[in-house]
């Protein structure tokens, strides 16, 4: 889709973004979250990023019956990221860890509503989460879909970013063992020793379409996850619907307390980022 014509969709924003939150969300507007019922720090006993809270709501939704199927994101060959079926615990444990990458969720998603899934969990960005509930409304009800939403700035262009990570850390991205985004620093695990550099040092290997998102904290989902906003080893939880209500019932988690104005400055700040990136693009030449 050509860029002109995603910013023209983008006028009817608003009025498909009110009609989501009415269909699905309940809870208080903030307006930089979104709409919300509950927020808390988390960390699970599962290995994985930031307390491994994403990977423990799966396990706990197989284990309650809430859903049977759930689309993740998986690693693949070098450090590349691809969308793929989990049918049990076992396999979503396979799947832990955040990948900076982009990778087609909602293809993954229709191939399971096709299969004639009924009750599914996606893990996904802001992009995605919209786009689950875009395909949510046109189910009318068939299927009951769990969506688990990652607090999202950007995603990365792997070849630009192998290219940028060679430059300034001096390593094979196809090597590393795990990459972590906190506090403004981007580092790069392998062999047991740690590489960073400032996230906006690689700015330029993001993915373009993400300069136009103003979704930082997955409003769409039922669940948003990400680190902002929680100390080290944790994850900040937002819970944005009676499903995602459901799925943090007796939620067997350590908890502490959110920085809700650290998650609301980053908020604001892809919004504002979007808004610029939308104008620039507008504007006659």
């Amino acid at each position: 889709m050509p860029e002109n014509q995603k910013i023209k969709t983008q006028n009817f924003k608003a009025q498909d973004e009110a009609k989501i939150e009415q269909q699905f969300l309940e809870g208080k507007k903030d307006p930089d979250l979104g709409v919300y019922s509950e927020m808390f720090s988390a960390k699970s006993g599962f290995e994985g990023q930031d307390g491994g809270v994403v990977t423990a709501l799966l396990v706990k939704g197989f284990e309650d019956g809430i859903f049977d199927a759930a689309v993740v994101v998986r690693r693949g060959e070098g450090y590349s990221a691809e969308a793929v079926t989990a049918a049990n615990a076992s396999e979503v444990l396979a799947a832990s860890g955040t990948k900076y990458l982009r990778a087609n969720v909602t293809q993954k998603l229709q191939e399971l509503i096709s299969q004639g899934k009924k009750r599914i969990a996606v893990v996904c960005t802001p992009c995605e989460a919209k786009a689950a509930r875009k395909i949510l409304q046109t189910l009318k009800g068939e299927c009951e879909i769990t969506v688990i939403g990652l607090f999202c700035f950007e995603a990365f262009n792997k070849a630009k970013l192998k290219e940028q990570v060679a430059a300034r850390l001096g390593i094979n991205l196809d090597k590393v063992e795990k990459t972590q985004i906190r506090q403004g620093k981007f580092t790069a695990f392998v062999d047991g020793k740690e590489y960073s550099c400032k996230v906006k040092d690689l700015d330029c290997a993001a993915e373009k379409a993400c300069l136009y998102c103003d979704d930082f904290a997955s409003r769409f989902a039922d669940v948003s996850v990400g680190s902002v906003g929680s100390k080290t080893g944790f994850s900040t939880v937002v819970v944005r619907s009676r499903v995602g209500g459901e799925l943090v019932r007796n939620f067997n988690v350590a908890k502490a307390m959110v920085d809700k104005a650290e998650v609301c400055r980053l908020s604001k700040f892809k919004l504002e980022r979007a808004k610029k990136s939308s104008a620039t693009l507008n504007t006659p030449k």
